[in-house]
């Protein structure tokens, strides 16, 4: 475990291989929400020395995904309709990046969400999506019992 990686926070169980390809992600659950970080490597790093933008994207599309799920009790991917994001400042490498999902509105099919990205103690990125509900049908049976319900800190 990395030393950036606040106490409380456990890996983020994904079987996703892109998501692999730059986590784990780190997540915690915190009354109705979790929040999900990452301690950024040099690995994440643009030439410039700053987290590259499309690891900044992708986590934010994680945090709101993931709190998607959360909210919906169904830990399986709820796919990304519509995302948009807005670049604040730059993420230093060697720190501590971590988002919340905020929902701001839920029907049966779909989740509206947003979120900050904060590194440093500043916001780095504003962003907000559309993520699809799973049918639960859908869920491979095997796998039902698995995915429903909330994440926890267990």
């Amino acid at each position: 475990m990395s030393a950036l990686v606040p106490e409380g926070f456990r890996p983020l169980d994904v079987t996703d291989d892109f998501v692999g390809l730059v986590g784990p992600l780190w997540s915690k659950v915190e009354g109705d929400g979790i929040r999900i970080g990452l301690p950024l490597e040099p690995r994440h790093g643009n030439p410039m020395g700053w987290a590259h933008g499309g690891l900044l994207v992708t986590v934010a599309d994680m945090v709101m995904g993931v709190g998607s799920g959360h909210a919906t009790g169904i830990r399986w991917p709820h796919p990304t309709v519509s995302l948009s994001t807005e670049f604040v400042r730059g993420a230093r490498l060697g720190q501590w990046l971590e988002g919340t999902a905020r929902i701001a509105r839920r029907t049966v099919n779909f989740c509206f969400c947003s979120c900050d990205l904060v590194c440093g103690g500043e916001i780095v990125l504003l962003a907000s999506g559309v993520f699809k509900i799973p049918d639960v049908d859908k869920i491979p049976e095997a796998m039902r019992t698995k995915v429903l319900g909330k994440w926890t800190n267990g």
